[in-house]
């Protein structure tokens, strides 16, 4: 049988899950994108907590929106539930079973292959696609500095059989490995082996999509990206949107073999 993401509706769409997905929609993605685009994160949504449970304290309550939203509240709040009413029960799965509708805000101008990706080759529906736009979303490129003591210390936890010599860093890190998007997937030091995205945790970077040098004493950080740059690419989408994509197109582009049934 073809591995093929489909779309279903559930028979009877549960109303505290619809709300949770008019609450995590809301947090989740900005409120003035396109409504297709919108749409298609309500889906993402709503498998992801279908596949993993509601969490009561995940999302925004009221109090939040009008917060983050301010005198927009109301006009935000409808387009939410619009995004969310138009797609009831909709969920997205792989041969009967719910996908792990992975998402981000931009990606390094093409999604990341999973079969590339440590942990993730199972989600043969996250292939590598172009979003060449999302380059020019905010926070796309980062540049920074850090102390090497600094540096050292946030990497102590993931080498603890290693001695770090903050004075030998950054190049006595050694990244080893990228996929073919540019993510960093094993990270080298000493005899221990690390992923990327355990670097990116661990230094509290926007990507693995990193580069590390010195200057002037300190290390030079440079990321690409925001996010994991698997699956959805909110940044991406919400452009292919402006130029007439729908809910469903959005979908079937970054889920490689999304149909409906």
């Amino acid at each position: 049988m073809a591995v093929c993401p489909a779309f279903f509706s559930v028979s009877e769409a549960d109303g505290q899950l619809e709300a949770q997905v008019v609450s995590v929609l809301a947090s989740e993605i900005p409120a003035d994108y396109e409504l297709e685009c919108l749409k298609a994160q309500a889906v993402i949504v709503r498998t992801n907590l279908t596949r993993e449970g509601t969490d009561s304290e995940s999302g925004w309550d009221e109090a939040a929106m009008r917060q983050a939203w301010g005198e927009n509240y109301e006009k935000n709040l409808r387009k939410i539930q619009t995004a969310a009413e138009e797609t009831k029960g909709m969920v997205l799965t792989c041969e009967g079973e719910l996908i792990q509708a992975a998402y981000h805000t931009a990606c390094n101008a093409k999604t990341r292959n999973t079969a590339e990706v440590p942990g993730q080759e199972a989600c043969i529906y996250l292939q590598s696609v172009e979003s060449a736009d999302d380059i020019l979303a905010d926070g796309f490129l980062y540049v920074g500095y850090m102390e090497k003591s600094e540096f050292a210390g946030l990497l102590a936890e993931l080498f603890p059989d290693e001695e770090i010599d903050a004075q030998q860093l950054p190049d006595a890190l050694q990244i080893t490995e990228r996929d073919s998007a540019d993510y960093v997937t094993r990270v080298q030091y000493g005899s221990t082996v690390v992923n990327g995205e355990a670097v990116r945790a661990a230094l509290g970077l926007s990507s693995a999509c990193f580069y590390f040098s010195g200057l002037e004493g300190k290390i030079r950080i440079v990321t690409k990206g925001i996010g994991h740059g698997l699956g959805f690419s909110q940044y991406g989408a919400e452009q292919l949107a402006e130029k007439g994509y729908s809910c469903a197109e959005l979908l079937q582009y970054y889920f490689t073999g999304v149909e409906r049934e």
